[in-house]
């Protein structure tokens, strides 16, 4: 049976930094790994539960502002509430390099004021780190699992199906999906295409595509 995203992600603690699920993992990872544990885990950003566009990727980048805002109730609060699956994207106000980083992936879709109640991010990790590349210590984690499980038994069908909009941006062979050297369609609106390293479509006609069904589906919102 599938794990719920959100239901897993309810229990962990305002302050904790590790998900309980997580925590023998990496006891016996030992502490050579590049994950940052002073900040606040999260797989998932924006309003995942009805979100009519995600963006997969790997995992969280490391800002100072995350390791400020770990140390603060307000902070504490935010994360919290975004692991609910309902809040907007942070606006500059929230978090001005996470708004910063979304609103440069989605600008090709739109002004990002009415894309941040439309747009979600869905990662494979959930802890922050400077530059990826612990892949081993990743695919041992039961948040990761839980990512994978979740946006290939619920997300990915939506997506096929036409409901969501579903574009991988980064390491599509670890969210099981095959970009070929062009890219790639599945079903009706989930995309692989060719990406930068960070996370930038590269395939022109693919693009298009995707920025065609990206505008289809936001006349039904």
């Amino acid at each position: 049976m599938t794990i719920d995203i959100f239901d897993f992600w309810s229990k962990i603690g305002p302050s904790a930094k590790i998900h309980p699920n997580d925590r023998e993992v990496f006891q016996r990872f030992g502490k050579k790994h590049g994950f940052d544990h002073q900040c606040l885990p999260h797989s998932f950003a924006g309003p995942l539960r009805k979100a009519k566009i995600v963006l997969l990727y790997l995992s969280p980048g490391l800002d100072d502002f995350d390791l400020e805002e770990a140390k603060t109730q307000k902070g504490r609060k935010r994360m919290m509430e975004n692991r609910s699956g309902n809040q907007e994207l942070p606006g500059p106000d929230e978090h001005k390099p996470a708004w910063r980083w979304w609103k440069s992936r989605t600008k090709d879709f739109g002004n990002w004021e009415e894309l941040r109640s439309k747009v979600a991010v869905l990662n494979i990790g959930a802890y922050h780190s400077k530059q990826f590349d612990d892949y081993p210590l990743l695919a041992a984690l039961p948040s990761s699992r839980v990512s994978l499980e979740w946006a290939q038994t619920v997300l990915f069908p939506q997506a096929e199906a036409g409901d969501r909009v579903v574009i991988c941006l980064r390491a599509a062979h670890f969210w099981g999906l095959d970009e070929g050297s062009d890219g790639k369609q599945y079903g009706k609106s989930l995309f692989a295409p060719r990406v930068t390293r960070g996370g930038h479509m590269m395939n022109k006609p693919l693009k298009n595509k995707i920025i065609k069904a990206v505008e289809a589906i936001l006349t039904k919102c």
